[in-house]
This record gives C-alpha cells, sequence and structure tokens, in this order.
C-alpha cells in the first residue's frame, strides 16, 4: 500500500507543470501581493493574462485609476525581455470610501488587476521567459503609506499549459469588471451642476446608480450624486469640478455603477460633452427603478398612496415625532372620548394641510422648470438646520430640562409635546416635514405617478398620502378597544417621556448629518454652534428673570440666523495662480519683493485635502493671497522626490502636509539670512493671514 501511494505521489508530481503561475509572496506591509498568470506554458505569439494579486489587512483600501479627492492609484511596471506586448490594468468595480468630507475611490479585502500579454513571436520553443513587476500602491486607514514590491514569474515556452486556479480566478475577475457597452450617454453643466443622462440602459436596477469618472476635475467627489429616475433612462447631478472651466475633449468616459441581480456591477460608458440624452418622464421618485407611469393606473396610485402613507409611519425619520403624538394619547387615553376625538382630528388636518402646502410648492417649482421631487424642502440647507434645531429642542423638552409656558407655550416643541388641539394640530405639521426624507413601500409607484399628472390629480394622491399617514390616529380615536389597551396613566409617563427624548436626538445627529454632506464641515460646525445658542437659552430663560428671559430671546434668534447664514457648497470662481516649488524659485520670487507660501502636499494626504477644502481653495483664503501678492508655490510628494524629502527633514518633518511661509528680501541678502515660519498642520484663514501680515512687516 505505502509503495502504491509513493508511486501515485510521483506520478502526480510529474504531471504538475514544471513552472508554477504564482510568484513568491510579498509583504509590503498593510498588503501582501504575489504575481500570478493564467498559464504555465504559452506557445509563441499566444495571449496570456497575468494579474497582480493583492491581499489587505482589515480595513484598508488601495486606490483606483481615478483615486478621487485623494490618493493615488495602483501602478504597475513591467520588467520584460523580448518584444511582449503588454496590456492595460483591467480595473475592478470600484467602491466609495468617505474619509472626513472628503470621497475616495478605490478597494478594500483581496482585488485582483488583470493584465494581458502577448508572447513574443520569436520567442524559443523550450525556453523559458521570466515576467517581472514594480508595483507600487498607497495603502490607507487613517494614515496613508506608501508601498512597494517586486515580484516575478517564470513561463515555459511550448505547448500551452493553463493553470486551472488562477486561470479560473482571472477569468472571474475580468467577467466581474466594468466593460464598455452601447449606452447613450450625455453630460453637460447647467450653472454649476453637472447633468449626466443616460438612455438604453443594460438590465439593471439604477435606483442607487453611481459615476466613476475616468479623470479627476470632472465632478465634486465629495458632493453627493442625485439619481432621478425617467420612464427611458436615468439622470444623475452633481456639482462640476475644475476642468469646466477649460476646454474639454468631445467625449467623456467613465463607469456607471447600479445592481444587477443583487449584485453591484458596472459598466464603462462614454458621454458625449454638452449633449443631453431624453430620459422619458421622471416618472418615479430616487431608488424606484424604472417604471413606466402608464404601468399604474389613478385608482392605484390613490391605493399606493394610502398604504404607503400608513406604512410611513414606521419609518426611522418619523418614529420620533410619531412617538411624541402617542406620548399625547397615553395621557388622555382614558379621558373623554370626545377629547381623543377632537385631537386625532386635529393632528389629521395638522398633516393634511402641511401636505397640501409641500404639494402646491412642489407643482410650483415644477411648473419654474425645477426638477424636485419628494423631499426637496430638506435639499436646502437653512431647512435641514431649523428642523434639527427645533428636534433638539424637543429633545431637550422630553427629558425635562424646559418647560417654556406663558408667551411661548404656542410656539416651537411646546405645541408638538402639549395636549389640545394646538398641539395635535403641530404635531402632525411637524410630522410630515421630518418624514420628507423617507419613502415607504407602495409610496414610490404612486408618487412617481402622481408627479407625471396635471396638478388636481397631483394634489388628489398626495391628499390620500396624507390620509393614510394620519390613518392610525383616527384609528385609535374611533376604536374602543384600542384604547381601552393603552396604559393607564401614572409614574410610568415620566420615564416613557424621557425615553423618547433619545430618538429625538437621534433624528437631530441625522441631520446634522445630512447639513454636512450639503454644507460641509464649516455647515455643520455653524449647525452645531446653533445647537449650543440653544442649549444656552434654554439655561438662560430658566433664570426667570426678565433680563434673562431677553437675553434667551436674543440667543435663540442667534441661533436661527446661524442657520438661515448656511449655504450649499459650491465650486470656487476665484483664480488663484500655483506654481512648482523649488529652493531656486522661493529665492526668486523673495528678490522679487513677493511673500511665498510653500504648500508641501501628496494626492494621498488626507490632512492635506481637508486643508485645501476647509481653507485653502476657499474664495476668502485664495483672495488674501492675491490681494497681499504672495507666490503660492506647491512642493508635491506625492511621487517619490529626494529634494522635497531633504526640505522636509531640514524643518524636522517626515512626512506631509508642512506650510511655510517666505519673506519678501532684496536681492542683495543671501538665501539663508531670512527663515520661513513654519505654520500648524491644521490651517485656519487667520493662521495664514497673521502669518503673511508678520511676513509683510
Amino acid at each position: 500500500m505505502k509503495n502504491f501511494l509513493i508511486g501515485l505521489f510521483i506520478t502526480l508530481m510529474a504531471a504538475l507543470p514544471l513552472h508554477a503561475a504564482e510568484s513568491e509572496f510579498v509583504d509590503t506591509g498593510k498588503v501582501v501581493a504575489s504575481l500570478v498568470s493564467s498559464h504555465d506554458a504559452a506557445m509563441p505569439g499566444e495571449d496570456i493574462t497575468v494579474a497582480l494579486r493583492t491581499i489587505l489587512d482589515q480595513g484598508w483600501h488601495t486606490y483606483w485609476r481615478n483615486p478621487g479627492d485623494s490618493g493615488e492609484p495602483v501602478s504597475l511596471y513591467w520588467n520584460k525581455k523580448g518584444d511582449w506586448q503588454v496590456g492595460e490594468i483591467v480595473w475592478p468595480l470600484p467602491i466609495t470610501l468617505p474619509t472626513g468630507p472628503i470621497i475616495n475611490y478605490g478597494f478594500e479585502g483581496a482585488p485582483l488587476f488583470p493584465v494581458k500579454m502577448t508572447v513574443p513571436p520569436n520567442a524559443k520553443m523550450g525556453s523559458v521567459e521570466t515576467i517581472g513587476l514594480e508595483f507600487y500602491y498607497l495603502v490607507c486607514k487613517d494614515v496613508c503609506i506608501p508601498e512597494s514590491g517586486e515580484a516575478s514569474i517564470d513561463l515555459l515556452i511550448g505547448e500551452p499549459v493553463k493553470d486551472v486556479r488562477w486561470d479560473a480566478l482571472i477569468r472571474d475577475a475580468i467577467n466581474t469588471a466594468p466593460k464598455p457597452v452601447s449606452v447613450t450617454g450625455g453630460i453637460t453643466k447647467k450653472g454649476d451642476t453637472l447633468e449626466i443622462s443616460l438612455a438604453d440602459l443594460p438590465e439593471g436596477n439604477f435606483e442607487n446608480a453611481y459615476f466613476f469618472p475616468f479623470d479627476q476635475g470632472i465632478l465634486m467627489h465629495s458632493q453627493p450624486q442625485n439619481v432621478s429616475v425617467g420612464t427611458e433612462g436615468i439622470r444623475i447631478t452633481v456639482p462640476a469640478d475644475y476642468k469646466w472651466n477649460e476646454t474639454l475633449p468631445e467625449s467623456l468616459k467613465g463607469v456607471v455603477s447600479y445592481v444587477k441581480d443583487g449584485v453591484p456591477v458596472g459598466s464603462e460608458i462614454e458621454f458625449f460633452v454638452g449633449q443631453t440624452v431624453n430620459v422619458g418622464n421622471i416618472a418615479t421618485a430616487p431608488g424606484t427603478g424604472l417604471k413606466t407611469a402608464s404601468s399604474l393606473s389613478l385608482w392605484g396610485a390613490i391605493i399606493g398612496a394610502l398604504i404607503g402613507g400608513l406604512i410611513l409611519n414606521l419609518m426611522p425619520c418619523v418614529f420620533p415625532i410619531i412617538s411624541m403624538k402617542a406620548l399625547s394619547i397615553a395621557k388622555s387615553a382614558h379621558g373623554e372620548r370626545r377629547t381623543i376625538k377632537r385631537e386625532a382630528w386635529a393632528y389629521t388636518v395638522g398633516v393634511l394641510v402641511t401636505f397640501f402646502i409641500l404639494t402646491a410648492l412642489l407643482l410650483i417649482l415644477k411648473a419654474a422648470g425645477n426638477e424636485v421631487g419628494w423631499g426637496f424642502q430638506l435639499q436646502s440647507p437653512p431647512v435641514v438646520a431649523i428642523l434639527a434645531l427645533i428636534i433638539f429642542a424637543v429633545g431637550l423638552n422630553l427629558l425635562g430640562l424646559f418647560d417654556i409656558a406663558g408667551q411661548f407655550q404656542n410656539t416651537g416643541s411646546s405645541l408638538t409635546t402639549q395636549g389640545g388641539v394646538k398641539g395635535s394640530f403641530f404635531t402632525g405639521l411637524l410630522a410630515v416635514i421630518v418624514a420628507t426624507p423617507c419613502t415607504a413601500p407602495f409610496m414610490a409607484p404612486a408618487i412617481g405617478y402622481a408627479l407625471a399628472q396635471p396638478a388636481v390629480l397631483t394634489i388628489v394622491i398626495f391628499m390620500a398620502l396624507a390620509l393614510g399617514f394620519a390613518f392610525p390616529f383616527l384609528l385609535i380615536a374611533y376604536v374602543p378597544k384600542i384604547v381601552s389597551a393603552l396604559p393607564k396613566p401614572g409614574p410610568w409617563m415620566e420615564t416613557f417621556k424621557n425615553v423618547l427624548a433619545f430618538p429625538m436626538f437621534a433624528a437631530a445627529i441625522w441631520l446634522v448629518w445630512v447639513l454636512t454632506q450639503q454644507s460641509g464641515a464649516n455647515g455643520m460646525f455653524v449647525l452645531l454652534m446653533a445647537f449650543l445658542f440653544l442649549a444656552f437659552a434654554v439655561w438662560v430663560f430658566k433664570r426667570g428673570t426678565v433680563i434673562s428671559k431677553g437675553l434667551a430671546m436674543l440667543t435663540l434668534v442667534g441661533s436661527l440666523i446661524l442657520c438661515l447664514s448656511l449655504k450649499p457648497m459650491s465650486v470656487s470662481d476665484t483664480v488663484l495662480e500655483t506654481e512648482a516649488w523649488s529652493p531656486e524659485r522661493v529665492a526668486e520670487l523673495q528678490a522679487e519683493g513677493r511673500p511665498v507660501f510653500v504648500d508641501f502636499t501628496a494626492a494621498w494626504c488626507v490632512t492635506c485635502k481637508v486643508n485645501e477644502m476647509r481653507v485653502l481653495k476657499t474664495d476668502k483664503t485664495k483672495a488674501l493671497f492675491n490681494e497681499t501678492n504672495t507666490a503660492f508655490l506647491i512642493a508635491d510628494w506625492t511621487n517619490k522626490n529626494d529634494e522635497i524629502a531633504a526640505e522636509l527633514e531640514r524643518y524636522g518633518r517626515a512626512g506631509v502636509p508642512l506650510y511655510l511661509v517666505f519673506p519678501p528680501r532684496p536681492s542683495s541678502e543671501s538665501n539663508n539670512s531670512v527663515k520661513a515660519e513654519v505654520l500648524p498642520q491644521v490651517l485656519t484663514y487667520d493662521l495664514i493671514k497673521e502669518a503673511l501680515e508678520r511676513a509683510k512687516s
């Protein structure tokens, strides 16, 4: 038996190829890499596929061909002898990688990067060809680390022998990678916004489609992409970036990701610049797929709206407000039935009135040519901020931190927490406003149908949605068994009231996040300051004196002013000329009598990009440099540069960012007579302004 096993082993070993289709593993730090091949042996002139295989540590990522706001793509440099033909990298489908206010494109896990090669036609049979690779990637998590390595494999020239394991994995990587498709695509700029339109789409779900451009500078990566689904295609809108100020080619290419059979996929699409493709009627709300308006009847839309409104009560964005109404019903559940009915109808009227106002505004905006839909008011940063402020105030009220009476009892959060007709009416109002970001099942097709109909039918369908939304409280009011099943009032109600504060705070946090997407980190800071003003107003008001109440009112007005001052992030119109850094250029500019600001940065440096977005690329800072005639030099350390590395070491730094301000100097002075001022790694406008003032003096 032993001899049989040994013989079998020898036979199997003899059958194996002499040349492995995988290199040794290369551990570069946060990534384990290797070079793999579809073939162990190939004929002269035959096509094979070689791939860089990478296995990333948990939570780390590398970058796509367009890395987004920061980062650097995976780079491959082939070392080959002879007449090898080498193709381009077959890039996997990227994912979005948010880091603070910036968005990058890249990969996590174990991405494979295949490259097609053709064996030299004059390769000798029986010889062994060595395929060598030098690779480089930037791998990031909380910090970014440039890593590189080398790998090689041997290929026998002879009768073709495929490697069963790697050939299958490489083919799978190629099959799942985005490929060019025949899709009609157009891209045009309207104001500061890009409109990307697609028709003749492949089969799939485009509710949450996302466009990854091949080139940087086309769109603002950090801004959300809004998808509108039409009867013939889709439209994606997103703020434009700086390249639209330059001359663009006739077409741009990129990858559009979507879902097919429950799996994320992507297609490579060419978009013709300046053209708009007809996508048909925008007959569905975002995130509902391609459906024709004619596939739904009027009665189907009304019934769908009723059911959708009913389910909308269960959506996370509505629960905090509904919970307050539940508290109000619990208080009066064992009182007079007339009171319960009156409050339920007051709540219903509040819902109906608010839905009618929102529908009327929506119709007016659509008549003016605007593309709007369900939840359009939350596209305004001031509205989002004020809603967050109100919900935060309601949370404080539910915790018992204040109980405003008298002249303030009929406004704000007290109206939603107090009983009675007024409280119920305003609870309905606030519930509808906060519900607008949510879309419940059955609701999306109904809204899509409504927006494609005449105004009267649109109003009818939205009123059906409102009735469905208010129906649970009417049911409680008119079905005695439901009322009798509610717990009797007691000490538990105070605890219940306090617990309901936390869903309110969760809703406020969510709105802060929404605002951050609209107005960036600066907008978030302004809103948090408004929260601080509100909390201070509550504390001061509780002092009870006339002066404290007046101060509370002033502080509250201040918080509202902060909210109203918020604006969406936009592309800067102020132009700032920049130059590449060199010690010689710094000396020349100083000799011209100009201050010099030097930005030691890198495309993969997250802190650098955050400083750029929040400070350096703002109109205010650009205007400061122009007014002070300050030269702006960039020392780009994205790629290895010994001169920049030496300069960083000279200033005691091992990495970027580094910010230097050089004062002007007479040409008679030596280069080293005046040293640069080193600024902190986290910049502010005032820090730069003060440094330039010191340099001038």
